[in-house]
C-alpha cells in the first residue's frame, strides 16, 4: 500500500470517528432527531417539515368544557362543531381552511343532543386526515391541552413514531367504525 493510499485510509478511519463524536454530543445535548432501538441516532439530513407550523400561535384550544351537542375535532386544523338554535356551525378555530370531512362530528353531535349529554371536557376526535401524520397531530392535542383523544383504529400502527411522552399524558382511544365511537363516548 503507497503512502498517499495509508493517508486516504487514515483520512477515513478520522471522518467516521468525527461523525460518532457528533452523533454522541447530539444524544447528549438532546438535539438527536431519531434514535433506533440499540440507540444509535441517525443525523437529520434534511429539514423536519413541521405540519402544524402555527400551532404555537393558539392558546389552549381543546382546553374546554364541550357543550351539549358541541364536539371538537381535527382534520388538519381543530374544528369546532356545535349546534345553535337548531343550526350546525363548524368553525376552524385555527383560522385555516374549511372542512368537508365533518361526517363523524355530526354524529356524534346529533347522538349528543338525542342522550341530552355533552362529551368530557377536552376531549377531540381524530379523522383519517391525521393518517400519515399522526404523531404530529398527537402533538397538535397536547399543545392545545386535550386531554382524551379517539383515533381511528387503521392508524393505531403510526404510534410506532409518536414520542412516548405524548402516548403517556393523553388518554388514547381507538375507535374501529361509527357505532363503536359512539359507545365508547357516551357509555
Amino acid at each position: 500500500m503507497s503512502e498517499l493510499s495509508e493517508l486516504i485510509r487514515i483520512n477515513r478511519n478520522i471522518e467516521n470517528q468525527n461523525k460518532e463524536i457528533i452523533r454522541l454530543l447530539k444524544i447528549i445535548a438532546g438535539e438527536s432527531d431519531f434514535v433506533d432501538r440499540s440507540g444509535y441516532v441517525f443525523p437529520d439530513f434534511t429539514p423536519k417539515e413541521e405540519v402544524y407550523p402555527e400551532a404555537d400561535s393558539y392558546a389552549d384550544l381543546l382546553d374546554v368544557s364541550c357543550s351539549i351537542g358541541e364536539v371538537y375535532f381535527v382534520d388538519g386544523d381543530i374544528y369546532r362543531l356545535s349546534v345553535e338554535n337548531n343550526e350546525k356551525m363548524i368553525d376552524n378555530l385555527m383560522g385555516g381552511v374549511e372542512t368537508t370531512n365533518f361526517n363523524v362530528a355530526e354524529i356524534i353531535s346529533d347522538e349528543s343532543i338525542n342522550r341530552n349529554q355533552s362529551l368530557d371536557d377536552s376531549t377531540v376526535i381524530l379523522t383519517d386526515s391525521s393518517s400519515g401524520k399522526l404523531p404530529q397531530t398527537l402533538e397538535l392535542c397536547y399543545k392545545q391541552k386535550a386531554k382524551k383523544v379517539y383515533i381511528p383504529f387503521d392508524q393505531a400502527m403510526e404510534l410506532l413514531g409518536a414520542p412516548d411522552t405524548l402516548q403517556k399524558v393523553l388518554k388514547l382511544n381507538f375507535y374501529k367504525s361509527q357505532e363503536d365511537l359512539i359507545n365508547k363516548l357516551f357509555d
